[in-house]
């Protein structure tokens, strides 16, 4: 039996499907909601009886209860090997139904077509007659106080764009017919890879390597590691290998890249030493600190004063280099709504002076600390304070002053410890940043067993990210003496 998700996957790469489906990684939402979504629509929609649909049910368990139930909830349905589950249907008086699909953000950016159609044409082959569709979406402007508000939680449309949602999903065509019977009659081991934009939507595909064994072990000035090439490929399989021959005609000129080719012409390095040495001029005066936060993000909120897509974040790490020669190391890690407890430690932790260190602090920490300085008005003028002696070390990165083919094109801390140092994240049992946030989940619900050592995992980790700018930081001033 076959799933939407599993026809989805299929027309996007054949591949992913059959990977997918032989790996036994379950999916953890990255948008966190501790009260159900379902339970809050049945209060916004007024719902107090209604079918409620279980795993493993088929379309009989609806057939056996259509007429005695206005709402259904979570139906499943089945035909011609596919079995669909539909949120919410609504039985009108003439017998047809609105169908009601949920989208998991604060604005409709696309449809989800695929599965909106299938489901209705699953119901339209089974007779069930669709009148309306409509979507539910969180509410961007809802503020949390007390308890959740589902009237205000919620909105709920029938248009997208200048249209019915109805009309769109009709005026498109989804045979999963097909899908399914080209799924059941392809192989794995008969499908040759090939790259497409899902190979690096959103993120790298996580069978990317076992799709492209070759490029496992690509050397670092491989021309692959080209960032923002839009020909690399295409260069490569010229037989172009290398990003110091990289055909200039088909390159588009950015900084980066030029850092990266120079450094292959260069023997792997190079570096703007007039540049670099201007940046670090900044961060000549002690104390220097160094920092790194985790945050968990919820869709729907769950705390006082909250908006949807609001965070908590819930730890730190800090070290301190006074000029002593010994660095000064302090942590912080609660749960809860420890907002103001994260702020406050904060405030106490770093020095009143001297610039503060993080990587992507500008798109990460300092959002984090302005979130908390509106939201504490008390202690907004110390929270600004400590924002405005940021210093982003991703810059000479991402602005083309330094480049070591070691990177192979991936510009983050981690990659950048591994480069500079024998530290290895690899060597901690929480060595991923969503990790940390399903582990601190975990702790927050009071589903940990073993809390203690879990929280000791968390602050390694995040203790690492922290040292690791100072590491960083430290072989950057080797590179301009």
């Amino acid at each position: 039996m076959y799933h939407i998700c599993d026809l989805k996957k299929f027309t996007k790469c054949p591949r992913l499907y059959f990977l997918d489906a032989a790996s036994e990684t379950s999916f953890v939402p990255y948008l966190r909601s501790d009260e159900s979504y379902i339970d809050l629509l049945k209060k916004k929609l007024g719902i107090n009886e209604c079918f409620t649909g279980k795993v493993g049910d088929s379309s009989t368990s609806f057939e056996q209860c259509k007429d005695s139930y206005e709402w259904f909830i979570s139906t499943r349905f089945e035909i011609e090997d596919l079995r669909i589950k539909v949120p919410v249907l609504h039985k009108l008086s003439d017998g047809e139904y609105d169908v009601y699909f949920m989208y998991y953000g604060t604005q409709i950016k696309e449809l989800d077509f695929f599965s909106y159609r299938v489901s209705i044409e699953v119901l339209e082959k089974l007779g069930i007659l669709v009148n309306d569709v409509f979507i539910v979406y969180v509410n961007p402007d809802y503020v949390y106080h007390d308890k959740s508000d589902a009237e205000e939680l919620f909105k709920i449309t029938n248009k997208f764009k200048n249209g019915r949602v109805i009309n769109i999903i009709q005026d498109s065509f989804v045979d999963f017919d097909d899908i399914i019977k080209r799924i059941e009659s392809s192989k794995l081991e008969e499908l040759e890879p090939i790259k497409t934009r899902t190979c690096h939507m959103k993120n790298v595909c996580p069978h990317y390597n076992e799709c492209f064994k070759e490029e496992e072990n690509l050397e670092d000035n491989s021309i692959l590691t080209l960032v923002s090439s839009q020909y690399k490929t295409k260069m490569y399989e010229e037989n172009i290998k290398y990003l110091k021959d990289v055909d200039t005609d088909r390159l588009e000129g950015n900084r980066v890249q030029f850092a990266q080719i120079m450094a292959d012409k260069n023997g792997g390095l190079f570096v703007d030493k007039y540049a670099l040495k201007d940046w670090l001029s900044k961060l000549d005066e002690r104390p220097i600190s160094f920092i790194d936060f985790e945050w968990d993000r919820y869709l729907i909120p769950s705390y006082e004063g909250m908006k949807p897509l609001d965070v908590v974040p819930f730890e730190f790490a800090l070290y301190v280099d006074n000029g002593s020669g010994e660095l000064e190391h302090r942590t912080f890690i609660s749960n809860g709504d420890c907002r103001r407890e994260f702020a406050e430690a904060l405030i106490e932790a770093i020095p009143k002076t001297g610039k503060i260190l993080a990587y992507n602090a500008i798109g990460a920490e300092i959002i984090r600390i302005q979130e908390l300085a509106n939201l504490f008005p008390d202690l907004e003028k110390e929270l600004l304070s400590i924002v405005d002696r940021f210093v982003d070390l991703a810059t000479p990165f991402i602005e083309g002053l330094v480049y070591d083919t070691r990177m192979a094109g991936v510009y983050s801390l981690k990659k950048l410890v591994s480069v500079v140092s024998d530290k290895s994240y690899k060597d901690l049992d929480i060595d991923d940043g969503m990790l940390a946030v399903y582990n601190w989940r975990n702790i927050d619900k009071g589903e940990d067993d073993n809390e203690e050592k879990t929280i000791d995992d968390l602050k390694k980790y995040c203790s690492l990210d922290a040292y690791g700018l100072y590491l960083v930081y430290k072989w950057l001033l080797t590179l301009v003496k």
